[in-house]
């Protein structure tokens, strides 16, 4: 009897991943390839679109070789990417410019118009989110401010995910979910905001048509499937991107379910039947892949990204090491931080390093560590570097708590959910039981493979697949540790109300 399998992408920031699955969601085989980052100016990141398309062919290739998979046992095919990106495209979807990055902060100036008078609630009344300047509508204001040829070119305003459905099937289509994080989006009519893009100056017809999730926008062309091995016409499926699909491949998509993905930028999201955000510093608030839910999403800029940040900053030692014994430098900094005892000796991190989203919505944060000694070394740091992004986790947790969010459990992804100590730290810091899921790594792609199923039929909805999802271990709460998180934590409050002017300040200094 022949099998039949699901072919699914994470296009993610530094690489590109594919899985294999099988209908009941079992990953049976995973291929990686990673691209780059581009920094030409201060507070510019880009990628070139056209690497990440190469990757993209080049994991399918692996993919399916490894598993002697035949064409025709493919049944659909399902893509999720980073999101908080901007491609413009021309009429042939030919891309104008390099792909800004959501790292990238050159539209501060935009950003901060958007601030001003009443646009905050302007935007948040018609679309539930106000942007910061990594987010796509200050990016859209530049391009047309500072580049009005490109522009008067522009045929299409795409995200990452957009651009690559495009190459596959020759269609420009986006997901709801795709959609609401554009901020132009009208989270209950599930169209583009008319008020929005006419106040802003954005046409709509440079936007992409919102479709839900599970659509299937059409079939493989003859030259994508030549170039990666598949049978033209395999259907293809719009999915979502990274967010909404770490909450499905994480087994979260029933009211009060949230998942922590533990990734470069880490964040917090709970399936929510209700739309309910705050006004004055708002989470996001993005569609589901279940079209009449929506995903509460409070996201750190750099969780997972300040602990790179250290290893590139501070272990070039235990990076030689790390290569010479065959693991990975995580590993080694995580040791490190395991002898140190809990609260790093007094040592506070605000891991602020690129400006913070969530629960501050500030896009001029920066990072520090507080309370350093000459008693302290590289140890206490890396130790207070994962407390620092516990304690941030904590603060997310109890904002969505405060506005009304019930959270009923915590599904932990992402690479530093590997981590026992750090998972242990947050889980201490927090106060709450992390269910570390059976595939950390590939959550984002299983879940774009089980909404391609949910869109070929093989299942009646999204919250009908949170049974497939298994855990692979609890980490609690330690007691013993409660009483010195508690008191540290209150002191790392006190961080951003402090240092909340200097980091403007300094923003302004030459």
């Amino acid at each position: 009897m022949q099998k039949k399998y699901i072919l699914a992408h994470d296009v993610g920031t530094g690489g590109t991943k594919a899985v294999l699955t099988d209908l009941n969601g079992r990953i049976v085989r995973t291929a990686y390839r990673p691209h780059n980052l581009l920094y030409p100016k201060e507070g510019w990141v880009e990628q070139d679109p056209e690497e990440l398309w190469k990757a993209f062919i080049e994991a399918t290739i692996d993919v399916q070789s490894k598993e002697n998979i035949e064409s025709n046992e493919i049944l659909g095919l399902g893509v999720s990417a980073q999101m908080f990106n901007l491609l413009p495209v021309d009429e042939n979807c030919n891309p104008l410019t390099k792909m800004i990055s959501w790292l990238d902060s050159r539209s501060v100036k935009q950003a901060d118009r958007l601030m001003r008078d009443d646009m905050p609630h302007f935007l948040f009344q018609n679309t539930g989110n106000i942007p910061t300047a990594k987010d796509i509508i200050p990016k859209i204001l530049w391009l047309k401010e500072e580049c009005p040829e490109i522009w008067k070119r522009t045929f299409k305003l795409l995200d990452c995910k957009e651009y690559i459905i495009h190459r596959l099937t020759g269609k420009i289509a986006i997901d709801w979910h795709g959609a609401s994080v554009y901020f132009l989006f009208d989270p209950y009519k599930k169209k583009w905001s008319e008020p929005v893009c006419m106040r802003l100056g954005i046409p709509l017809n440079k936007l992409p048509h919102p479709f839900p999730s599970t659509h299937i926008i059409g079939g493989l062309t003859d030259r994508a499937s030549k170039l990666m091995g598949l049978t033209a016409g395999t259907p293809v499926v719009l999915c979502a991107g990274d967010v909404a699909v770490a909450q499905t491949g994480s087994g979260s998509n029933k009211d009060g379910k949230a998942h922590l993905c533990i990734g470069t930028a880490t964040w917090i999201g709970i399936s929510s039947n209700k739309l309910i955000n705050n006004p004055e510093k708002p989470f996001w608030a993005l569609n589901h892949i279940s079209p009449n839910k929506w995903i509460i999403a409070g996201e750190m800029e750099t969780g997972g990204g300040a602990l790179m940040w250290f290893k590139n900053a501070f272990c070039q030692d235990e990076v030689k090491s790390a290569r010479r014994q065959g693991i990975s430098t995580y590993e080694i900094i995580g040791k490190m931080a395991a002898d140190i005892e809990p609260g790093a000796n007094k040592l506070l991190f605000a891991p602020w390093l690129s400006g913070e989203r969530a629960p501050v919505l500030d896009h001029y944060a920066r990072g520090a560590f507080i309370g350093l000694s000459i008693s302290h070394n590289k140890s206490h740091l890396a130790r207070a570097v994962m407390e620092g992004v516990a304690y941030q986790l904590r603060w997310i947790i109890e904002s969505m708590e405060n506005i009304g969010h019930t959270i009923h459990e915590i599904n932990a992804i992402g690479g530093g959910s590997t981590s026992e100590i750090w998972t242990r730290i947050i889980s201490d810091v927090t106060g709450w039981p992390l269910n570390i899921m059976e595939y950390p790594l590939e959550a984002g792609a299983l879940g774009a493979a089980l909404t391609t199923a949910v869109a070929l039929r093989k299942y009646s909805s999204v919250e009908s697949i949170d049974e497939l999802i298994q855990v692979n271990s609890v980490i609690k709460p330690r007691k013993e540790n409660k009483n010195r998180y508690d008191d540290l934590y209150e002191e790392f409050r006190e961080i951003y109300t402090v240092l909340e002017p200097v980091f403007r300040k300094l923003y302004k200094t030459r």
